[in-house]
């Protein structure tokens, strides 16, 4: 009955007050939703792998190539054939798995039809490691038969529809291998806030390669490697064991002086549960993320919600002062301050349950909205565990919110509140006020200044010169899968005749893709023994041309000329010859050779097979360029060479005239005309660029969202604050308008008494904001110059001021211009 009692004074109050009701549980409203968005996301986040049985005992090795010339190399695989050492070697370790990503990406072949189909290769025991959940068919004898095949249910649905897809019969094409596969299994789908990613998963049947390097090369990370342990095992000891491990079982040459295996080559395994925040290297599954990132919106909700609790704060030590009266009668009637600070808690409570109802529909409203910008399948469930978390957050809001006006208030002395009408409010209690809308502009502000810094950053990086002309530029993935490249002659001139194609390449990359190769090079002034590792991409005739990236020194390549390098077989049998090679200036620092001019002609050496063979690749530089930026700007440009290579091929790039919907159709028609077994796919090259920074692109529009929502709530409580500054003053103004004051002096008046803590909380808010945000800058190579970050504090301050002053004008307008007869008449 009692707590009925406070409930119904409560909304007495609420209704009472509309405006300022209004203001407060909008407020409170939109912080509490902030809050559950991010909490939606973070629980997302930080529960990856942790649903497998044995994810506390699963562990994935890393590896990292530190090589002499280059900055490190790493990979979050290691190679397939550490598998058995690892077995051999380490006796805590019960059971281990390869995945094996083959590349190129299989095809399937169905009722003539042809899919790119993201299928693994694995060892029998991943069931052993992770727990597939069986829709049916029988996964361990699957995994037993390598003509089986074990697909999930979003694949069989695609495929067999609502048909029985046990016992049917498809083709798989791996490119090394090929064969009619008996589906023998189907499994629910490996979620998404897993690190592992594939639709169907086969027998990785060692036979099936032969003496293919991607099984037998100690260098090539092909495979990720999981192994299962007890749980008494240590993974920082199992990693100080690794560099012997290295030692003893890697044979391959590096290239490089003799150092041991392990001083360039490093391995370390993580622990499942941990990869999302800690794994790195080239050829993840899933984006990472940063924990750092994970904690910055924990606090970037929190300090939205810490600006409408402010706001309540404030407005509700304001607007209970107007009650001084009030509290002063129910004190001398024998009220208990004990009963006046739970009427106001329980207003508070009140307040906040009410913006939690609000704020439920909105985050229902906008869930879509916000999962889509951060592509992740957000939903709010109302379990048990989240309904505890929503229940709480309002109730400890409220309470907090609401602790300042109900001590306060209620310790008022009765004597001094029942003296006359006037508000008890004093110059402590302004100051209060002031001191949360400082708060509140130093959070905005802050926010703000984020915001713009991440979007200017990635306007940055798109306008960055990359050292080609991304501009209309399509690229084919080619893959090296052998259909293709046995059909590239007639796909490429047939590609060049189209009317609105300029040029036509072919390179053993794909631009804006992870991966490179390295090789040692040296010349005659340097000892073989120390020959300088430098990274190497493939290219095709002309690639230069296409890309639009000029020659600074010699030429390049000419179908005309001898510039393709021998093979190896043809140097062993004596039939070696001086091929063509073009570098970057980077290469020729690494390499001492000089300026672009007095390198041309300059023949450096490769060498390669075994050390006593003293095999080499003679090589005649040809052509010098600047340094170009093919991979990503979040790296700096490295030594570079451009080998002519046409057999291996990963990628076409047409430049092209026409429009880009145009060109894609037209493309298609040929693609589809000369290879009809491999389905058609493109990438333009802007898109790809940009699609670098999608995480970054997500950061901004997070930033945006927040930093907006926490400027509309701090304008909210500025709007009520001015609403109740000019109806604590109507009298004072009534009296100026008689003694001739204008409008726009009464404006003015009201307005500068908010801009002060609006420029104090500048002041606090820049240093923050520029230390917070050159901090974030140091993981780019490439980055906006720190007077920008000065430039929009400035602008910062500024909109903040402006809004400010928009604001509490409009208010202070309409208050200024009402009759002085009026106003005298108040109270």
């Amino acid at each position: 009955m009692l707590v009925t009692n406070y409930i119904k004074s409560a909304w007495r109050n609420i209704l009472r007050h509309k405006l300022f009701s209004i203001i407060n549980i909008m407020g409170l409203a939109i912080g509490l939703a902030a809050v559950m968005l991010i909490a939606l996301y973070v629980r997302y986040e930080t529960s990856y792998d942790s649903f497998w049985k044995n994810a506390d005992n699963i562990y994935r090795p890393h590896t990292s190539y530190d090589l002499e010339g280059m900055d490190t190399v790493s990979f979050a695989r290691m190679a397939s054939i550490q598998r058995s050492f690892l077995l051999k070697d380490f006796p805590e370790i019960e059971k281990v798995t390869r995945i094996m990503p083959p590349f190129p990406t299989p095809t399937l072949s169905l009722n003539n039809e042809v899919y790119e189909e993201n299928v693994v290769l694995v060892d029998p025991e991943i069931i052993d490691i992770f727990d597939f959940t069986v829709i049916a068919g029988n996964i361990e004898n699957s995994l037993k038969q390598n003509n089986h095949i074990i697909l999930s249910t979003t694949l069989a649905k695609k495929h067999f529809g609502d048909d029985d897809p046990i016992g049917k019969t498809l083709s798989m094409d791996f490119n090394i291998f090929s064969r009619d596969y008996i589906v023998g299994a189907v499994i629910d789908d490996v979620p998404q806030n897993s690190m592992l990613d594939f639709t169907a998963m086969a027998l990785l049947d060692e036979n099936d390669f032969g003496d293919h390097p991607i099984l037998t090369n100690d260098l090539w990370p092909s495979s990720f490697t999981y192994f299962m342990t007890g749980p008494s095992f240590d993974i920082d000891e199992f990693n100080s064991k690794l560099p012997e491990y290295i030692d003893r079982n890697f044979t391959i040459r590096l290239g490089v002086s003799d150092n041991k295996k392990s001083d360039v080559i490093t391995i370390e395994a993580l622990p499942l549960k941990d990869l999302h925040f800690k794994s790195y290297g080239e050829f993840e599954t899933k984006p990472r993320n940063d924990i750092n990132t994970i904690y910055i919106y924990i606090a970037v909700s929190f300090l939205i919600l810490l600006i409408a609790s402010i706001n309540f704060m404030n407005l509700s030590t304001a607007r209970a002062t107007l009650r001084a009266k009030e509290i002063g009668l129910r004190k001398l009637v024998g009220a208990a301050k004990r009963k006046l600070v739970v009427q106001f808690l329980s207003e508070s409570v009140v307040y906040a349950f009410t913006a939690l109802l609000i704020g439920l529909v909105l985050v229902e409203v906008s869930i879509p909205f916000y999962a889509d910008i951060i592509k992740l399948p957000l939903t709010l469930e109302y379990d048990s565990y989240e309904l505890l978390g929503l229940l709480i957050l309002p109730l400890i809001v409220g309470l907090l919110a609401g602790i300042y006006p109900a001590f306060i208030l209620s310790g008022l002395r009765p004597a001094s509140m029942l003296k006359s009408n006037q508000s008890t409010t004093d110059r402590s209690s302004n100051k209060f006020r002031n001191i949360l809308v400082i708060i509140q502009f130093t959070i905005s502000t802050v926010l703000f200044v984020s915001t713009a810094v991440i979007y200017y950053q990635l306007e940055h990086l798109y306008s960055k010169d990359l050292g080609f002309n991304k501009e209309n530029l399509l690229i084919l993935p080619v893959n090296n899968r052998d259909t293709i490249t046995a059909n590239k002659d007639s796909l490429i001139n047939t590609l060049k005749a189209l009317p609105n194609v300029e040029s036509v390449t072919t390179a053993g990359f794909t631009l804006a893709s992870e991966g490179s190769g390295a090789a040692p090079y040296y010349t005659e002034q340097m000892d073989a023994e120390n020959a300088k590792v430098i990274s190497y991409k493939n290219v095709g005739y002309d690639f230069f041309k296409t890309y639009d990236i000029p020659i600074i020194a010699g030429r390049t390549y000419d179908p005309a000329r001898k510039d393709m390098r021998p093979t190896r077989e043809a140097i062993r049998n004596g039939d070696g010859y001086v091929s063509s090679i073009i570098v970057n200036r980077s290469a020729l620092r690494n390499l001492n050779l000089g300026s672009p001019e007095d390198a041309i002609g300059t023949v450096i050496y490769e060498p390669f097979g075994e050390a006593d063979e003293g095999l080499t690749f003679q090589r005649e530089i040809i052509g010098v360029i600047d340094d170009l930026n093919l991979n990503t700007l979040k790296l700096e440009s490295q030594p570079e060479t451009y080998d002519l290579n046409q057999s291996y091929i990963e990628s076409i790039t047409i430049r092209f005239t026409d429009s880009p919907f145009n060109i894609t159709s037209d493309v298609q028609k040929v693609w589809e005309n000369v290879i009809p077994g491999v389905p058609f796919k493109y990438d333009h090259v802007i898109d790809k660029l940009i699609n670098q920074y999608l995480a970054e692109k997500g950061q901004m529009t997070m930033f945006a969202a927040f930093s907006g929502l926490a400027i509309f709530i701090a304008c909210l409580g500025l709007f009520g604050l001015a609403s109740f500054t000019a109806e604590r003053r109507t009298k004072e103004i009534g009296i100026r308008k008689v003694f001739g004051a204008e409008v726009f002096q009464i404006v003015r008046m009201l307005v500068f008494q908010f801009s002060k803590p609006v420029l104090i909380a500048n002041i606090i808010a820049w240093p923050i904001a520029y230390l917070a945000m050159s901090r974030w800058l140091e993981s780019f190579v490439y980055r906006i110059d720190d007077m920008v970050i000065i430039a929009l504090c400035l602008l910062a301050g500024l909109t903040a001021l402006l809004i400010a002053w928009a604001t509490v004008a409009g208010n202070s307008y309409a208050v200024a211009r009402k009759n002085p007869i009026k106003a005298l008449r108040y109270e």
